[in-house]
């Protein structure tokens, strides 16, 4: 792995070069409108920082992308975050594509990586991964 102020710093500068803000906070996030990436910099596992930046710019990465291809592969997720209704999120459908959405911006977190030379360790990048993927399938996060 680079050095971790290294990593922000590309980072930083990729989100900077798309019109885009890197964020320090207490929770990690994706925030579509105000275009901004938030990752919690109280991490202690300053990798682990690094693997929730990469993960949600993938978010990022997926609904700036193509939004059509977007609206086909997760029309419930569609519907939810672009104003087109609620959706009810114990159904069986919102979970699998909650699910397959986080597995998605993790893939894409990943190649970024590669495109950006960032050495990481993919064995912990999924280990981590799966950790909040799992989240999504007991329920417990949205």
């Amino acid at each position: 792995m680079l050095e971790y102020q290294k990593c922000i710093e590309k980072l930083s500068n990729y989100l900077d070069n798309k019109g885009w803000y890197l964020a320090k906070g207490n929770f990690d996030a994706y925030f579509h409108e105000e275009k901004t990436v938030v990752y919690n910099y109280k991490l202690r596992n300053k990798t682990n920082r690094i693997y929730s930046i990469l993960h949600e710019i993938g978010h990022h990465l997926a609904f700036t992308g193509n939004r059509k291809a977007y609206q086909r592969k997760f029309p419930i997720l569609f519907k939810q975050r672009f104003g087109e209704g609620k959706q009810n999120k114990n159904s069986n459908r919102y979970r699998m594509e909650s699910i397959i959405e986080e597995h998605d911006a993790w893939k894409r977190g990943e190649r970024l990586a590669k495109k950006l030379n960032l050495d990481i360790d993919s064995d912990k990048y999924y280990t981590y991964a799966s950790r909040w993927v799992k989240s999504y399938y007991d329920g417990e996060m949205e």
